[in-house]
């Protein structure tokens, strides 16, 4: 039998990012190859930071991506709407981010949990379709949140005291992960990084298995 040697691929990734959501199956997929391992590193919603490069885009941009988003889904067979609320409080129509953020931290305190537990693929695979596919309205009340964490196989209650405890290593490892992807050569998310190559964009997985398929075994 050919030995196979696990081939790493760096994701990049935002719960905020609706071209994150359209990757997710794919994504899934992918782990479940033999010879691949996906790391997946949160990293905060680019409008948090990189708040300048948001504010600096204009309302053909916005309604652009608007489009593009739910072509893409359509094309992928992808249930989609865009989140209510947004897991990101924003400034009445602008992409600049409310001074108040009463959804973003919490989430991504179980993110970054569940990733540090090994779980970080069952993890987006329940919320990520929790924000993204349309079917909750109103997912922040009630314990919908937590339900998906826990369909996840994980209890979001223990995940969150422990990040209480841990709350400038939480910090550490976000502004550790975005110096990461800016250091392979990209700021945007999702950007997967197969031997020190970036491939940004949901639009560049193709090639991305491209790579790996010709790289030995």
């Amino acid at each position: 039998m050919t030995a196979h040697h696990n081939k790493d691929v760096q994701v990049f990734w935002s719960l905020q990012s609706p071209y994150c959501y359209l990757l997710l199956d794919r994504t899934l997929e992918l782990d479940k190859r033999p010879d691949v391992s996906v790391i997946i590193r949160p990293v905060m919603p680019g409008v948090l930071r990189l708040p300048e490069t948001y504010a600096d885009r204009s309302k053909m941009e916005r309604d652009y991506l608007d489009a593009d988003v739910q072509r893409t889904a359509d094309y992928l067979g992808l249930d989609y709407a865009e989140p209510n609320p947004s897991p990101v409080e924003f400034v009445p129509d602008a992409w600049i981010a409310a001074s108040a953020q009463p959804r973003i931290g919490r989430l991504y305190d179980l993110f970054v949990m569940a990733c540090r537990k090994g779980s970080a693929l069952a993890f987006l695979d329940q919320v990520m379709r929790l924000l993204w596919d349309g079917r909750t309205p109103n997912w922040d009340e009630d314990d919908r949140v937590d339900d998906a964490v826990r369909r996840a196989g994980l209890d979001p209650l223990a995940l969150l005291a422990e990040a209480e405890q841990d709350r400038a290593g939480i910090e550490a490892e976000l502004a550790a992960n975005n110096k990461s992807m800016h250091d392979y050569g990209h700021w945007g998310v999702p950007l997967m990084v197969f031997d020190g190559e970036p491939f940004y964009g949901q639009d560049r997985f193709d090639q991305l298995v491209w790579r790996l398929d010709r790289a030995a075994c």
